[in-house]
């Protein structure tokens, strides 16, 4: 019951060493022997979409097929709309978006398309005597009209990512032989013969690879030229009748002109001849909406190296990246928060800085994502509200400055999906079809470049993503250099495609690292999806709370969970699944989703021989990184109520003592461990512009203090210093004088939470000892 402490503050200063020379980074090695496409020369880097005819859209002229189709729609659309489908199919279904399932009379059903649970409902009843199949269209986008605002935005939300999340939910849990072939409907989506009318439907691009990829669902994406039906329904049995190939048919058609039509892409040739148009060139500002992150920065830093003009970075949390340093006297920073804020007021904000505006790159993104079985709408939302409202923010600086040229950085998620990337993959989609917008065609003076970005190895956010992901590490090993994306960009500007894909390896075979590894038996990363075991791990987690339900994305700790109930909980993992799992690797809001996340393979380290891990408790959305060192004893849980407290746009990094994994490795001076830990944290975040903070309790402010030494060696100093209760500075730190029963027993106390006094048994007591040890 002390009072709280006062601290002084004080500042500091010393000589700094001579800065290391940069060097320029090697390429990476090659990847053949693991199954990964190698690097492809430069010159064959860039590519292009064009689409081309499939087939001539007439009527189906054979006998009517018996697969069912059932049409879910909203009230916009009547069952008349949809009779042309009658020339092809026996048997036609209508289903009305409602907010609860009910039969309405026969093929007449109402249902909530958001529902999981209603529409698992609805397809048992509807595949129950559907012998020969089930085609699903989901028609609910083509109610998405009037301005692209908004209003607009938010309806595309529910009708093509909340309810195509929760239909590809529903089928997870039917048999595959049950499974419909799925069909996502849009209009005027797609740059096909013009211009793109309805962009916020390409969120649409999620929903056509990835639940494929994850739950093995057969679906596709037509695209039509109008919302109502009754102009074109009669041409659809021709492509829904098609038998399923054996090998996965393009999944995108668009019916314009009489014809059916698929996207195709060709190469453009390298080196292109710089100096043509020059659309960056001149005194003119160039506005970097997400300025500050790495991508965002490194476009900057071209842009002022190359052009006279200035450049404005927008970002929720901005600062001056380093790289940008020399030129700072061109740069303004301004500060706005995309997700939240209302457009007319960040306008007023950029209103004093743009002068003449020659150019908007659109660089926001944040790395987020979930699979389809756990995706959580709202989180997720959250974490692409920004790139989408950036969106539609370029639409309104180019309608009030008419700019020489709008950048839109995409992924080339929104072409080959990814496991755990349904809303990324969304989101890049809409940005590729505000590339193909045009809204008043008779003025169109601001060229649109988009371009759908290969990994950056060296900055961005794949840098910091999927870190256990070893397909991912593979594709980071071939990524491209900052230098080498940013002489793409110089091409994108040059070449003026409306969408230029840059991929380092060749094109189709870059598939491979967006593609779910393939399955050989059960591992126990195919064992924790079967109801069994889940419902297994869930009655131990229920017995050891004491509780009768919880949400598998809860944090246990908010349910009542210490170290000791997760040391538990580890036993029974260990005994369900035969897997080791570290305490040290969940973080401070470790949730059973977690837990069963970890089960999986983990990625091959860079460095096999190096112990050294960087366990990431929290995924910032910036530069900034906080490292936290361990305490004397190597366990990094007491740290978890510090870092519940800090700000959630920081990243959280973690080192434990590799000696609790290996008992046998030698004892490392504090100067070699912090040279060791130093290195292992650089690998980890290579990136120069990351502004990388050092934390240390006890003991570990003592390595975390030398590991700061360390960085000043290397010329890249930290950019802060934090020693928790260090100790003295000169004399020997009370610990000197702990035997084995003093150290176990200040374990088994932190182990406790601080709480309750009974002796430790079982799990808590062996951890104790191997910390005391």
């Amino acid at each position: 019951d002390f009072p709280p402490p006062s601290f002084d503050l004080t500042d500091h200063d010393f000589p700094r060493a001579t800065p290391a020379p940069r060097t320029a980074p090697e390429p990476p090695p090659a990847l053949s022997g693991t199954g990964a496409p190698d690097r492809a020369p430069e010159e064959q880097w860039l590519h292009q979409t064009i689409w081309a005819r499939s087939r001539r859209a007439v009527p189906a002229d054979g006998p009517p097929s018996h697969r069912v189709v059932v049409v879910v729609a909203d009230g916009s659309t009547a069952p008349e709309d949809w009779r042309g489908l009658e020339t092809g199919h026996t048997r036609v279904v209508h289903v009305t978006a409602a907010s609860a399932y009910a039969r309405v009379a026969d093929d007449r059903y109402e249902v909530d398309p958001a529902d999981p649970q209603a529409l698992t409902h609805l397809l048992k009843v509807l595949t129950r005597d559907a012998d020969d199949g089930v085609e699903w269209l989901h028609a609910l986008p083509l109610a998405v009209r009037g301005p692209v605002d908004e209003d607009s935005l938010e309806h595309a939300r529910h009708a093509c990512l909340d309810a195509p999340a929760a239909l590809c939910q529903a089928l997870a849990g039917l048999p595959a032989h049950l499974r419909p072939r799925v069909w996502w409907l849009s209009h005027r989506a797609q740059p096909v013969t013009g211009p793109v009318d309805r962009p916020e439907l390409a969120l649409l691009a999620g929903a056509v690879d990835v639940p494929r990829q994850e739950i093995g669902l057969d679906t596709r994406w037509l695209d039509l030229p109008g919302g109502e039906p009754a102009d074109w329904a009669h041409l659809l049995p021709l492509v829904l009748t098609d038998e399923p190939a054996a090998t996965r048919p393009e999944p995108r058609l668009a019916l314009r002109g009489g014809y059916w039509w698929h996207p195709a892409r060709q190469p453009v040739p390298r080196p292109l001849p710089h100096g043509g148009a020059a659309l960056a060139r001149g005194t003119g500002t160039h506005l970097i909406l997400g300025g500050t992150g790495g991508i965002g920065a490194s476009i900057a830093a071209w842009l002022l190296e190359h052009t006279e003009g200035r450049v404005v970075l927008l970002a929720r949390r901005p600062h001056l990246p380093p790289a940008l340093s020399a030129h700072s006297a061109r740069v303004t920073l301004v500060e706005a928060d995309l997700a939240e804020g209302n457009r007319d007021a960040v306008l007023d904000l950029l209103a004093p800085h743009l002068g003449r505006l020659d150019g908007i790159v659109h660089a926001v993104g944040t790395a987020a994502g979930a699979l389809l079985a756990r995706r959580d709408g709202h989180a997720l939302r959250h974490a692409t509200e920004a790139k989408l409202r950036a969106a539609l923010l370029t639409e309104r600086l180019i309608a009030l400055h008419r700019p020489r040229y709008a950048a839109y950085c995409s992924s080339l998620s929104a072409q080959f999906g990814g496991v755990g990337q349904f809303d990324y993959a969304a989101a890049g989609g809409v940005l590729d079809a505000f590339a193909h917008h045009d809204p008043d065609p008779s003025d169109s003076a601001t060229v649109r470049l988009g371009i759908g970005w290969d990994v950056w190895r060296e900055t961005g956010m794949a840098l910091d993503s999927l870190t256990t992901d070893a397909r991912h590490q593979e594709h980071l090993a071939v990524g491209l250099s900052s230098a080498e994306g940013l002489r793409a960009f110089a091409d994108a500007l040059e070449a003026q495609l409306p969408h230029l894909l840059v991929s380092t390896t060749p094109l189709e075979a870059s598939r491979y690292f967006y593609e779910p590894p393939p399955r050989t038996g059960t591992d126990p990363a195919t064992a924790r999806t079967t109801p069994t075991a889940f419902n297994e791990l869930t009655q131990a987690v229920c017995q050891l709370l004491g509780v009768d339900s919880f949400d598998p994305e809860t944090s246990l700790y908010d349910l009542g969970a210490d170290s000791l109930t997760l040391l538990d909980l580890l036993s029974e993992v260990k005994r369900l699944y035969g897997v080791d799992l570290d305490l040290a690797r969940l973080g401070h809001r470790a949730s059973l989703n977690e837990i069963l996340a970890q089960l999986g393979p983990p990625a091959t380290p860079d460095t096999p021989d190096d112990p050294v891990s960087v366990e990431i408790w929290q995924q910032g959305d910036g530069a900034d990184v906080l490292c936290l060192i361990h305490p004397v004893g190597g366990d990094i849980q007491a740290y978890r109520p510090l870092v519940s407290a800090l700000d959630p746009h920081t990243t959280v990094c973690l080192i434990p003592d590799p000696a609790l994994r290996d008992p046998g490795l030698p004892g490392w001076s504090v100067d070699e461990r912090a040279a060791r830990y130093h290195a292992a944290l650089r690998a980890r975040f290579p990136d120069r512009d990351t502004r990388l903070r050092l934390a240390g309790w006890s003991f570990g402010a003592l390595v975390a203090l030398s590991m700061a030494a360390e960085a000043e060696t290397t010329g890249r100093t930290v950019a802060g210093l934090y020693l928790l209760d260090p100790p003295p500075a000169h004399g020997p730190a009370r610990t000197h004088g702990y035997d084995d029963h003093d150290l176990r027993t200040v374990f088994e106390h932190e182990l406790r939470g601080n709480g309750a006094q009974s002796p430790l048994a079982g799990a808590g007591q062996a951890y104790a000892e191997r910390l005391a040890h």
